[in-house]
């Protein structure tokens, strides 16, 4: 089975996502495309053995480059093989390491499928107090807090690779032309961490109000996953807050 991720300056993320899943009998290969990192993380990902790096730099903003780089990420699983889709803020539970394992010993997806929706369960972390870090255990991942969020957050992670699936819709990534679904039994799942510096959030969620508030603006539809957004984002979802912003 094809590991596939993406990757942009996470050198503080790559040891410990990598070396989760690097040794296990199911992991052909993992191949990830980097963003032009501009730190060490394509160095580090380069003393795993198993892991292979394909450059392709982010032409915008993270959100705005997501279905590009999730395309390109995915062609390069072979057509017709298995591959799983994980990010450098996650990792898999016993469960769920199970499950892939024995998907990768029969080559087969549940009821035939062709695309399987794995269950994710996102994080706040534990942080240093009067910080916006967070506290880290042994192996380096954020110690948790409490969950947050909707769960199962259903996500298309493992596919059969075909040239009729791509991804649309962005920053929510949506996958079209596969022929059946599948939604893994929720004891599955990945475990997904809150950003480590809680100021990159704060990043982020402007970032994805930005162009919701463009879209309303213009009395196009919302996002296809639109939610209200945070009390203290609030503003950023009214077009008159970037009226001064190119």
């Amino acid at each position: 089975m094809w590991i596939v991720m993406k990757s942009k300056n996470e050198e503080n993320s790559v040891e410990r996502c990598i070396s989760d899943f690097h040794d296990e009998s199911w992991v052909s290969g993992i191949r990830v495309v980097d963003g032009k990192s501009s730190d060490f993380t394509v160095h580090l990902l380069k003393q795993f053995s198993k892991v292979e790096v394909f450059s392709h730099e982010y032409l915008d903003f993270y959100h705005d480059q997501e279905i590009m780089q999730a395309n390109i990420m995915w062609s390069y699983v072979p057509n017709g093989e298995i591959g799983f889709s994980l990010d450098f803020d996650e990792r898999c539970n016993a469960p769920l390491k199970e499950f892939l394992s024995q998907v990768d010993e029969t080559n087969e997806l549940p009821e035939g499928a062709d695309m399987v929706h794995v269950a994710r369960r996102t994080v706040e972390v534990m942080r240093h107090e009067d910080s916006p870090f967070a506290i880290l255990d042994k192996k380096g991942w954020p110690v948790e807090s409490h969950q947050i969020g909707q769960f199962p957050d259903a996500q298309p992670r493992l596919i059969r690779s075909s040239p009729y699936i791509h991804w649309i819709q962005s920053p929510h990534r949506v996958a079209t032309g596969f022929k059946k679904n599948h939604n893994l039994n929720p004891d599955c799942y990945i475990e997904h961490f809150e950003k480590e510096d809680a100021r990159s959030r704060r990043w982020i969620e402007r970032r994805w109000l930005k162009p919701i508030a463009s879209r309303k603006a213009l009395g196009l539809p919302a996002d296809l996953h639109e939610c209200s957004p945070k009390p203290e984002f609030a503003d950023s979802a009214d077009i008159s807050y970037w009226k001064d912003i190119k």
